[in-house]
């Protein structure tokens, strides 16, 4: 196994290497287009997102891996966005956030942005199950089930915004074979697209529980506040998928794709658009996770732990790759900050405008 050594690009811009180890064009639309209420979000997704779950719900879809693959190739198919075309250039886009589609093959599309949504989770959900029932995965039974559970989440909620998300089962995963040319690589870009769906999907949701308590809607900030833990819990597995791959295979065939000549000077996906605006979703959505707490709600300490394991394996990743003490490619020349504390601080500040735990309800004398 090597690393990619030809940075030549198609005509679209993408590296050679990207088309080699996942499906591109990868289609995403701009995550600032989302909508921000559950009316919104129902009047935009229902239809589409309910003919998905219906189509992923089929009898025997279930049963394995294979079966499910084929179920949800033959669901996005039916539901392909129609007068879809790329936004090309684009004011809202940073340089950091270009780079980043690039490396990685995703091409911002116009069109109805919840549409985009829900067929960017059908691509991103091929992308894994064909790497999985193929070459199986190291993900043990709880991350699997949580990468899995992410998709079936989003779709639930998109289906139906004003009710929390349903769990659905999960066909198991086969331990892997022998590892093949390239194989660290294709589970992380795949990985990737995984985690920017999910990401772009916990911003909706975060800003649509915002929405909700901002009005006084109990259930719907409860149904919202579901949603997004399920897809935080996504994303973890996501970060957990991506990074299914041992030092020699990380040192050999996916840092060089983070580094020049390949990607510019400190490409990083925190520089995503869609990490972006989950993060500022994030911070924005301190009054209304305390409101939730306030009235008894369970769901600000479940997201909380969510959003703290998440990080938690984001670290433990960087560690096995790289170690505690190896610098950030985020680090500014001369830093000694490892990769594994800077997410470790990033951490601390996002949990910290989360409640810790319950508050005691409105009204109640104890």
């Amino acid at each position: 196994m090597t690393a990619p050594a030809d940075t030549a690009v198609h005509p679209e811009g993408q590296p050679d290497y990207v088309a080699q180890v996942a499906t591109v064009p990868f289609r995403m639309g701009r995550p600032e287009e989302l909508p921000g209420t559950l009316d919104e979000v129902r009047a935009a997704a229902a239809a589409r997102a309910g003919e998905a779950v219906r189509g992923l719900a089929r009898p025997g879809a279930r049963t394995d891996l294979d079966a499910l693959l084929a179920q949800v190739r033959q669901t996005r198919a039916a539901l392909a966005p129609a007068g879809t075309v790329p936004v090309g250039d684009d004011p809202a886009e940073s340089e950091a956030n270009r780079d980043n589609d690039l490396a990685f093959g995703i091409v911002r599309t116009r069109g109805p942005v919840t549409e985009l949504l829900v067929d960017a989770a059908l691509a991103a959900l091929v992308g894994i199950l064909e790497v999985a029932a193929d070459r199986g995965s190291h993900l043990d039974e709880p991350a699997w089930e949580r990468l899995l559970g992410g998709f079936d989440a989003l779709l639930d909620w998109l289906a139906d915004p004003h009710s929390a998300p349903r769990p659905r089962p999960v066909p198991a995963v086969a331990p892997p074979g022998p590892p093949v040319h390239q194989d660290a690589l294709r589970r992380w870009v795949r990985g990737h697209h995984v985690f920017m769906v999910l990401a772009q999907g916990c911003a909706l949701a975060t800003a649509c529980m915002r929405d909700s308590a901002a009005r006084g809607d109990l259930p719907g900030a409860e149904a919202s506040a579901a949603a997004a833990e399920a897809l935080m819990r996504g994303c973890q597995g996501a970060l957990l998928y991506a990074g299914d791959a041992n030092r020699e295979q990380y040192n050999q065939q996916i840092r060089p794709t983070l580094m020049p000549p390949v990607a510019p000077p400190k490409m990083s996906g925190l520089h995503w658009r869609d990490h972006e605006v989950l993060i500022k979703e994030l911070a924005r959505s301190r009054d209304a996770w305390e409101w939730l707490a306030a009235r008894g709600s369970v769901r600000p300490a479940a997201f909380r732990a969510a959003l703290g394991e998440a990080y938690d394996s984001h670290i433990g990743v960087c560690d096995h790759f790289v170690g505690d003490q190896s610098p950030s490619l985020l680090a500014a020349q001369g830093s000694s900050r490892s990769a594994v504390g800077v997410i470790g601080q990033f951490r601390k500040i996002r949990l910290s405008s989360l409640p810790e735990q319950p508050a005691t309800p409105e009204g109640d004398p104890s």
